[in-house]
């Protein structure tokens, strides 16, 4: 015989434990958690930022403090309500005479009630996951909106300061000191050049041969330890390639190559890193701990991508800020090769332009973008933006908000970078665009790579005209930059990587 009794009061608890979920979502308590889980995050993060003095730390915590009071207040109102909302049906159920109250508390109050109901809703939300992401558009890749909160803690632990990021290399060292001695020498290779002239499509096409070994964004943020985190978070799952936030097309994931190297640059020469500028290195400012760290750590990127090499593999750098410091690279590194893209002077410089906007934006609504930012060395634009000191007598006075700030400082890289062509290999983005295989065939063979007859160079790079901007810029300044861009592009034919057309 069916005991309608015992199933009324189920169905008073099941509708008891609906009221306790609606009113749940409804008051948005969700917002309000993850508001609570990113207000701790700031205030912990902002204690381990190295850049902040005593003064600004205590401010944070104080205000993140201050925050989650208010919230956890906010937090309670809500599991109030949510609880009052259960007893609703409990009371209707007993007044109109349907089902006793003690009999629906018995049902809610039943060790099995409570596993089915939690079983049921943890279910149903593994169900939801995939139709909630699928209706939903993958928001542009900014480098760190793919973040959590724990994923910005760890990564305020890494780059907590100077002392804990040799520290973590020096435990690197001695946990995998045999196979970082078994690796055999090799010189690296240096990609670099101003912000957007290329770098990165050059990057992409050489990172994956086997001769060479670079970073990728899966060795975020443990970068001065990269072994050991590559064995700690081997278990992390690829990311789905998403637009980077520079607006260019070009997609990144976890596995895709990118320039973290300035790290350690700013570990080794604090000196040269100036509130309004970054100081150049000279041929003789060598440092033998430096050089030290980086055969190590050039060793350890070769043991990470290509563990089982029979033949010695080179580490692959793409660092806009070695332009600074190209008189000191073949002294700390004997027998590199650097590598400089040449791009028309009035498409760079206005893309320099348009990406300096688009960061600036970026940085004021996103302080944490800036954090990473300003963590990793990217100091090319936005509120970061700091010059590399060529010609600071050219730049003074002039507007870091209008094109032509971006035209002169074009000048001053590459006029910089003119006096010593003779080290260099040059090379025409135009070319690159024009006829992707034939110009990458003769860079390959002047690092002295392998060449391979199957790879598909014109996938790396785009195949539209790079269009001039002359109307954005002074005439004089774009008379100047294109007497040197002539000048280089000669040196480039000199050279016999590029070929008549």
């Amino acid at each position: 015989m069916i005991d309608f009794a015992s199933i009324g009061a189920l169905i008073v608890a099941i509708a008891s434990v609906m009221c306790f979920s609606l009113v749940l979502v409804r008051s948005r308590i969700l917002t309000v958690a993850r508001e609570i889980s990113s207000t701790s995050t700031a205030g912990v993060t902002a204690m381990l930022d190295s850049s902040l003095d005593d003064d600004a730390k205590e401010r944070i915590v104080r205000d993140a403090g201050l925050q989650l009071i208010k919230l956890s207040g906010q937090v309670g109102w809500r599991i109030l309500l949510a609880l009052a909302a259960v007893g609703v049906p409990v009371v209707a159920a007993g007044i109109v005479g349907l089902v006793p109250q003690e009999d629906s508390l018995g049902i809610l109050m039943r060790a099995d009630f409570i596993v089915v109901v939690s079983v049921l809703a943890i279910g149903l939300g593994f169900v939801r996951r995939p139709r909630k992401r699928a209706e939903v558009k993958a928001p542009k890749v900014n480098d760190t909106n793919s973040y959590g909160s724990g994923d910005r803690l760890i990564h305020a632990l890494a780059f907590s300061g100077p002392k804990a990021q040799k520290a973590f290399a020096r435990i690197d060292d001695r946990l995998f000191s045999q196979r970082i001695a078994e690796t055999a020498e090799a010189p690296p290779v240096f990609i670099t050049s101003l912000a957007r002239g290329g770098t990165t499509a050059l990057l992409n096409a050489l990172h994956d041969m086997p001769e060479l070994a670079t970073h990728r964004y899966a060795d975020m943020p443990f970068l001065t330890a990269p072994m050991l985190w590559s064995r700690m978070s081997g278990h992390r799952t690829q990311i789905v390639e998403r637009e980077r936030s520079h607006g260019d097309g070009m997609k990144i994931g976890l596995q895709s190559p990118e320039a973290f190297d300035e790290v350690f640059w700013m570990l080794h020469w604090p000196e040269k890193y100036h509130e309004t500028h970054i100081d150049l290195w000279q041929g003789d400012e060598f440092k033998a701990e430096a050089q030290a760290f980086f055969k190590r750590h050039f060793a350890k990127i070769a043991q990470i991508r290509h563990p089982n090499s029979s033949y010695p593999v080179r580490y692959l750098s793409k660092n806009n800020a070695n332009i600074a410091r190209l008189p000191v690279l073949p002294k700390l590194f004997p027998g590199c090769q650097i590598i400089v893209p040449l791009r028309e002077p009035s498409a760079h410089a206005a893309s320099l332009y348009r990406q300096h906007k688009n960061f600036t934006k970026l940085h004021a609504e996103d302080s944490f973008s800036k954090r990473y930012m300003r963590d990793i060395g990217h100091f090319e634009f936005g509120e970061l933006h700091r010059p590399m000191d060529f010609a600071r007598d050219f730049l003074r006075g002039r507007d870091l908000e209008q094109p032509d700030y971006w035209l002169a400082y074009w000048i001053t890289c590459f006029e910089h970078i003119a006096h010593r062509a003779d080290k260099l290999l040059l090379v025409k983005q135009d070319d690159l665009r024009r006829k992707p295989a034939q110009t990458m065939e003769h860079l390959v063979a002047s690092l002295g790579l392998s060449h391979n007859p199957s790879k598909q160079w014109d996938s790396y790079f785009r195949r539209e005209e790079d269009a001039a901007k002359d109307h954005m810029f002074d005439g004089a300044l774009l008379d100047r930059a294109r007497e040197v861009y002539a000048h280089l592009c000669s040196l480039v034919t000199h050279k016999g990587i590029d070929q008549a057309h």
